[in-house]
């Protein structure tokens, strides 16, 4: 595999969580410096940077599994929502206002019915989606390896100094030190990027005591007067943000490890639809079972299963309202959904070792031709590998439930899959479908 830290592997994957969010991208990355930037004011021991540093770069690790629940709630484009809402106050005027202004353009009398149904139950359903949140991303940061440290932090992120955060209401030092720190970065690097930074210190002065810790919102302060916010400028700031790592140069002990965090990173993607389940885990086992019959092993077989994990990694980036609609897209909503091949390649091809696996992932709906997309490959540019994977994902989507039609049977699925065999789909590939046991295992 050779060498690759884990700090860079997830600072590249974090962009996908920030896209999620509705943030610039780089938001974790930015929101780690800043962690860091504090953790030497206050001489936070060494030995806890890495921790500091993971909780930062995976703080948003649970984003994706409140995003269909959103989109239910209040009937927009959960990015544009969430972006409204880490920028908002948390008064009832506030809440009521983010309320009205996040109306989707539907008929009056279903308006006014879900401003009803908000004002019933939104605070219950609030406390309910932010908890779902914190948890998934604690579960997320276990899966990858993190210690317990990192999961508490995560999970606690969203409390403030006063008691009245989400989910458990957490006050003052009953809040990880972690979590006052990630919290007050990140919110100081929404605003920077939102409204700019005279506005950014603003809202921290105003909410120190409230939401964040006084004595953390203080020395930031103190930072951020002497040009903190201009260093997030400087190219530099990734090696910066690598080097708080005490081993610096973390080389993976085994292709297991890259493993667990693609699997994590899946995870993230599937949880996104509720319509996904497990999709990226299942074109991965069919992939890489695809790939040995067709004599593939070592690195390439690597390949191929992080490509499978990964493949829809740029779905992150498209709306839930896109992604769930339970009837045909439109000609822009295609042209959103058609662009997540393509933001697969950008985030992973990021990572100098992930070459294979970014043209993999982004062409799993490449055809052989030429009439597939992001870029219309046709069947001379696509190697054996992104042709497994792109049988794989078909195959697994057809056999899976979707909000527009049931699953079909193994048998349906092959049958129509050989239809197009050769123009569409590889043909050896569907052939060696039938040779595979358990394919929808």
């Amino acid at each position: 595999m050779g060498q690759l830290r884990t700090s860079e592997l997830l600072a590249a994957l974090s962009v996908a969580l920030d896209l999620t969010e509705g943030q610039r991208a780089g938001h974790a990355l930015r929101t780690a410096y800043l962690s860091l930037r504090l953790a030497d004011r206050i001489d936070l021991p060494r030995e806890t940077r890495r921790t500091l540093l993971y909780t930062a770069l995976l703080k948003d690790a649970g984003c994706s599994s409140n995003a269909a629940a959103v989109t239910r709630i209040f009937g927009i484009d959960d990015h544009e929502l969430k972006a409204r809402q880490a920028v908002a106050g948390r008064s009832v005027l506030a809440m009521a206002y983010l309320s009205i202004r996040s109306l989707p353009n539907e008929p009056l009398p279903l308006q006014v019915r879900r401003l009803i149904s908000l004002a019933l139950s939104g605070t219950r359903e609030r406390r309910a989606v932010e908890e779902l949140r914190c948890e998934r991303g604690a579960d997320i940061a276990r899966k990858i390896g993190c210690s317990d440290e990192v999961a508490v932090a995560i999970m606690d992120l969203h409390e403030h100094w006063d008691g009245h955060g989400l989910p458990r209401g957490l006050r003052k030092d009953a809040i990880p030190l972690l979590s006052r720190i990630v919290a007050l970065c990140a919110g100081l690097d929404i605003f920077f990027s939102v409204r700019g930074p005279a506005a950014a210190r603003e809202v921290i002065r105003q909410r120190r005591g409230s939401w964040y810790d006084p004595d953390l919102s203080g020395h930031l302060l103190e930072l951020s007067d002497r040009g903190l916010l201009d260093e997030l400028k400087a190219p530099s700031l990734k090696e910066q943000v690598f080097s708080a790592d005490p081993d610096q140069a973390i080389a993976f002990a085994s292709d297991a490890d890259v493993d667990r965090i693609a699997s994590a990173f899946a995870d993230i993607v599937d949880a996104k639809s509720p319509w996904t389940g497990r999709h990226s885990q299942r074109v991965a086992s069919i992939g890489a079972r695809l790939a040995r019959r067709f004599g593939i092993a070592g690195d390439r077989l690597r390949d191929v299963r992080i490509g499978a994990l990964l493949h829809d990694l740029g779905k992150l980036g498209v709306p839930n309202t896109i992604l769930d609609k339970p009837a045909s897209l439109g000609p822009e909503e295609w042209a959103v959904m058609k662009r997540h091949p393509q933001l697969s390649r950008e985030i992973l091809k990021q990572i100098e070792l992930f070459a294979a696996v970014a043209e993999i992932a982004a062409c799993h709906h490449e055809r052989l031709d030429g009439s597939g997309y992001f870029r219309g490959l046709s069947a001379e540019s696509l190697g054996l590998s992104a042709r497994i994977v792109a049988v794989a994902d078909v195959f697994e989507a057809m056999t899976a439930e979707r909000p527009y039609r049931p699953p079909m049977s193994d048998e349906q699925a092959l049958a129509i899959m050989r239809e197009s065999s050769g123009d569409h789909l590889a043909g050896e590939v569907i052939a060696a479908l039938s040779d595979v046991d358990s394919l929808a295992a």
